[in-house]
């Protein structure tokens, strides 16, 4: 191998070590963000009384899972259970 190839070869190499770098703090940082805005939401709704969370139709012991289907970290499942229910008693 020249010079030249070696050369080229450790600069590609480099950068993929780079990107793959860049790559992996990108992920963290959006996963630490959605763990942060979870937190937020969690705290938020979690300062609500009982009667207003009724109003609002939740219960206490389902904010976890509202907070994941929201943020995006769990497939919002009860909202397609909730159309599918409202659909039903509309027809």
């Amino acid at each position: 191998m020249t010079t030249l190839a070696q050369t080229h070869h450790a600069t590609t190499a480099a950068r993929r070590v780079a990107h793959s770098f860049v790559d992996t703090l990108s992920a963290l940082t959006a996963a630490w963000q959605r763990a942060r805005r979870q937190r937020a939401a969690l705290r938020e709704l979690e300062a609500l009384s009982d009667h207003m969370l009724h109003d609002i139709g939740l219960s206490r012991s389902e904010l976890y899972s509202i907070v994941a289907e929201v943020t995006g970290a769990a497939p919002a499942t009860r909202r397609h259970v909730m159309q599918r229910m409202s659909g039903r008693a509309a027809t």
